[in-house]
């Protein structure tokens, strides 16, 4: 359920959100009632789309879920760090263990958004929101984003052709083992463009969006 704050002078405090960029209150303001749903995003690589899962998680109050601490959990159950377990599931082909908890927290739980390339696939009565970014913005973030050695790049043709690269290998990958087609929009609810959209107008159209199909419910 999403805790609203209700202030005796809307419209003031309304001004002072707006002037401070308070995100939250902004949505809270816009969208009073409760979204029950269950929620999966992916999307291009530098897209943001973690970052909104996290921004609506925090506006809706709902759980965050994603594949990353979904493998850090399935590491330690196994007394490995997760660059053992992941190299423990490539040599083994074990994609099955993260697709089977997958499914199970789609089934078990409600009103959270799970982060992963495929958990629309696993998890198909969500709504299945994909985040495209165009290639050239996504090199932009690229350069100027900081996620460690694994995505460090030398240049702007480097980190083109490393994310294309990625993606190459992803489309193909899970097309293989799936039979399925990650570039195609028919299988997803809602495709938002982020490439020239501000973090906050990408969560407030995500929200809007969500409200309305859970509306028609």
């Amino acid at each position: 359920m999403v805790i609203v704050v209700i202030y005796k002078n809307e419209n003031k405090e309304r001004d002072r959100a707006s002037s401070s960029g308070d995100v939250k209150f902004l949505i809270f303001l816009k969208y009073r009632s409760d979204v029950k749903l269950k929620i999966t995003i992916t999307g291009d690589l530098y897209s943001g789309k973690s970052s909104v899962a996290k921004g609506v998680c925090e506006v809706m109050d709902y759980t965050y879920f994603s594949v990353g601490e979904l493998q850090r959990r399935l590491a330690v159950e196994k007394g490995m760090s997760i660059m053992e377990y992941n190299d423990y599931v490539f040599q083994n082909n074990l994609d099955h263990e993260v697709d089977n908890r997958t499914m199970a927290i789609g089934i078990e739980n409600e009103n959270f958004i799970f982060d992963a390339r495929l958990a629309w696939y696993f998890i198909p009565n969500s709504f299945k929101i994909y985040f495209k970014v165009d290639i050239d913005i996504a090199v932009e973030r690229a350069m100027e984003s900081n996620r460690g050695e694994c995505e460090n790049y030398t240049c702007v043709q480097e980190a083109k052709e490393r994310i294309i690269g990625r993606r190459r290998l992803e489309v193909t990958r899970f097309n293989e083992i799936y039979n399925i087609d990650i570039d195609n929009d028919s299988n997803y609810d809602l495709v938002i463009d982020t490439s020239h959209m501000t973090m906050k107008a990408v969560i407030e159209k995500t929200i809007e969006k969500l409200r309305e199909c859970n509306d028609k419910k």
